[in-house]
C-alpha cells in the first residue's frame, strides 16, 4: 500500500515551509470527507514577518515546480493566509490564530502526517 502523503505537491509545499522555519507542519487527507480539495497543509509561525516569508517562499517554490495558485485569501496582518492549489489547500497561521480556528481539531478524524 502506498503512502497517500508521498505526493510531489505536498513535498514541495512542506519543503518551502520548513525552509522558512515554519513549524507544527501537518498534512491532512480530507479528500474522503469533502469535495473542496484532497489535502490540507497546515503550518504555524511566530510573527507577521515570518508569515509573509512563508507565503512568499511557498508561492515561489510552488510556481517554480509548475503548480498554479488558484486562489489566495487572507492578509499577513490578519494572521492566516490560505493558498488554494486545487489538489491541496495550504493554511499558514500565526500560532495564536491556528489555536483560535483549531482546524487540527475540526478535521481530527482524517488521516494526518506531521512533519516536525
Amino acid at each position: 500500500m502506498s503512502d497517500i502523503f508521498e505526493n510531489d505537491m505536498i513535498n514541495c509545499a512542506v519543503g518551502a515551509i520548513q525552509e522558512k522555519m515554519g513549524y507544527d507542519v501537518k498534512a491532512m487527507f480530507v479528500g474522503e470527507v469533502t469535495a473542496i480539495t484532497d489535502f490540507f497543509v497546515l503550518a504555524s509561525c511566530s510573527n507577521t514577518t515570518q508569515l509573509g516569508a512563508l507565503v512568499d517562499g511557498v508561492e515561489e517554490a510552488m510556481k517554480d515546480s509548475g503548480y498554479v495558485l488558484k486562489h489566495r485569501e487572507g492578509k499577513t496582518l490578519g494572521g492566516w493566509i490560505l493558498l488554494d492549489y486545487s489538489d491541496i489547500v495550504i493554511h499558514l497561521f500565526l500560532s495564536e490564530m491556528r489555536e483560535f480556528y483549531d482546524l487540527d481539531h475540526s478535521w481530527r478524524d482524517v488521516k494526518t502526517k506531521s512533519y516536525d
